[in-house]
């Protein structure tokens, strides 16, 4: 899987898709569209994203891949001048493990020159 740059990343919050206090967020990629919904609280420059759910629109499961996940982090932290940002996904409703609650991600602001230039 070829790892992802960040200029290839872009972000449009779907106002019209949910309701407060759940956020959009539709994340263009080079594998297709990401859907991103989320809770979201913002302390001065640090984002928590609670009961995290995703959607590719135009792919399928690990089409994406960890280190590219890193990458959509580092941009969006980038976009939103954060310097870190704090995931806990939704709780699993079918697939893998039902029922489950994902544990926390966290993420700090690294130099371009190291994620996904």
């Amino acid at each position: 899987m070829t790892l992802w740059r960040r200029d290839q990343i872009r972000f449009n919050l779907e106002d019209d898709a949910t309701d407060h206090p759940v956020t959009t967020l539709a994340v263009a990629t080079p594998a297709g569209r990401l859907v991103v919904m989320a809770t979201c609280f913002q302390s001065g420059r640090s984002m928590t994203l609670l009961g995290l759910h995703t959607h590719g629109e135009t792919f399928g499961a690990n089409a994406i891949g960890a280190a590219n996940l890193a990458v959509i982090a580092q941009a969006f932290m980038e976009l939103m001048d954060l310097d870190e940002l704090q995931v806990t996904g939704g709780i699993r409703t079918t697939g893998a493990n039902p029922s489950r609650i994902p544990g926390r991600i966290r993420f700090t602001r690294r130099d371009p020159d190291r994620v996904g230039r």
